[in-house]
């Protein structure tokens, strides 16, 4: 028993090294990669957007600096530092802007999973979706990411260039385009791209308003206008006010299944030196505080874990679960109950736990996308009052029809009223935001934010989670003319 057990360990810690050494090669496992790309095939190429973009991405020039937090789609504007070479980089770029408007008309992004999907200099510069093989299938690389925050730096860079040349529709024609096709990234299928998408729509819409506010005593009330009532409104019709069609990603799940399916024996059993070294190895990549001694703790569960088929119904039920979860309502009681994620037993299917990514934050993230969509459509509807008027409305009810789309007034963190507040502040007060203290006046529209309560919009943070969400006046850019960064 003793002799046995050595080996396996023996064993373990052999394949342990390959993995740390790399000696398992980063290819694409074939059947992953193909039940990944299965959706897409019934959309034409036509009708695809991916390829258009990154064509023009691997034609951009290089950025005047790398991303970082002094340069990325929320700090850039007029004011910063080394503004005219980000303006000139902008301006050289016409054909990425070309590129994001002819591809809102598409019908999914659909970009192939596997490097070998892709032409190879997108894999030279950095524009795929890598799948692992082997052992290795649930390691994937999205590596289109960062090109594609590059684009979003481009386009809020464009669209505050535009508006310094007063080219206020062209450079909201852009805004809406970028947000389009973000919208179809969100449908891709892995987690990781769901999650950049969804957070690069919230930081694209908060920038819309940054514009809006930035150059609002000079955008004609009619530019503002149409934008408010065909636009913003329309990022993706089928969506409406509540994100309805928005998919719930389910490639992870693909992937662990194809590990799953190779580390267990014929008998339908943990494989122990497989399953210890392969997933001790995950366990590091997660947690590199556990690398020494994850294999020993995994061979060990190898001894007590579920069955091959026992696994692999908890893995499916678990995605059922969330699965019936996105599509209820956000205050439906089913919400209330315990997951079935969080129903299992912890020992027995270790390896699902492992791999089955939490969607939890997904459900807070997207209220927290409604709300960045919802008040950018009233916050364009309030200022197409004022600019048309130039008196801040009485009430959002009175931008109804004329100026903006009622039912876009929803609160997706109030299930009571579900409207969102609006005041016309007469004299200027104080609100504690997430860029210092600042003094607002006129038209303000916020929602109640997670805690639900109407905070009169005197403490405010950018994800609701404490405070109100404040959607207008945009503060990051009232923040930079009050002499903040």
């Amino acid at each position: 028993m003793r002799l046995a057990r050595a080996t396996t360990l023996a064993t373990v810690a052999t394949l342990a090294m390959a993995f740390l050494c790399g000696s398992f090669a980063r290819a694409d496992d074939a059947k992953a990669v193909d039940a990944l790309n299965a959706p897409a095939k019934v959309i034409q190429e036509k009708s695809k957007s991916w390829k258009g973009v990154l064509d023009a991405y691997v034609e951009m020039s290089a950025p005047p600096m790398k991303l970082g937090p002094a340069f990325n789609v929320l700090a850039v504007w007029p004011g910063m530092a080394d503004w005219s070479k980000v303006k000139d980089w902008a301006a050289a770029n016409g054909k990425m802007a070309k590129a994001l408007l002819g591809a809102q008309t598409a019908v999914a992004f659909a970009m192939p999973y596997g490097r070998t999907s892709v032409p190879p200099v997108y894999v030279e510069k950095g524009a795929f979706i890598g799948i692992g093989d082997g052992l290795t299938v649930y390691s994937s690389d999205v590596a289109y990411l960062k090109p594609l925050a590059v684009i979003n730096t481009f386009v809020a860079a464009e669209m505050y260039r535009l508006g310094q040349e007063k080219k206020y529709q062209e450079a909201f024609e852009l805004g809406i385009a970028s947000l389009k096709f973000l919208r179809q990234v969100a449908d891709q299928h892995l987690l990781e791209e769901k999650v950049f998408a969804m957070e690069a729509m919230c930081d694209m819409a908060s920038v819309q308003r940054d514009v809006l506010q930035t150059f609002l005593a000079d955008i004609p009330a009619p530019v503002v206008k149409k934008f408010a009532l065909t636009g913003y409104a329309f990022i993706h019709p089928t969506d409406g006010e509540r994100l309805r069609r928005m998919e719930m990603p389910e490639g992870d799940r693909v992937l662990a299944e194809a590990l799953i399916m190779q580390l267990f024996d014929a008998q339908g059993q943990p494989d122990t030196a497989k399953f210890a070294a392969t997933m001790g190895d995950l366990q590091a990549r997660k947690e590199p505080l556990a690398r020494f001694g994850a294999a020993k703790r995994w061979t060990e569960i190898a001894d007590v874990h579920g069955s091959l088929d026992s696994t692999r119904a908890r893995l499916t039920g678990i995605y059922d679960d969330w699965w019936r979860r996105w599509r209820v309502r956000y205050y439906d009681g089913l919400l209330d109950n315990p997951t079935v994620l969080s129903r299992t037993n912890k020992m027995r299917y270790a390896m699902v736990l492992a791999m089955a990514n939490d969607i939890q934050r997904l459900f807070a993230l997207r209220q927290r996308l409604n709300a960045e969509l919802n008040g950018t459509v009233l916050a364009f509807g309030v200022v197409a009052a004022y600019r048309d008027s130039g008196i801040w409305p009485g009430g959002i009810d009175r931008t109804y029809t004329q100026y903006t789309i009622k039912r876009f007034d929803f609160d997706p963190w109030d299930p009571a009223a579900g409207r969102w507040q609006y005041e016309n502040v007469a004299s200027p007060r104080a609100i504690e935001s997430e860029f210092g203290r600042l003094q607002i006046s006129g038209g303000v529209l916020y929602a109640r934010g997670v805690d639900k309560e109407d905070g009169s919009a005197q403490k405010q943070t950018n994800d609701g989670l404490t405070g109100d969400f404040v959607a207008w006046p945009a503060l990051r850019a009232l923040s930079r003319t009050a002499g903040g960064k």
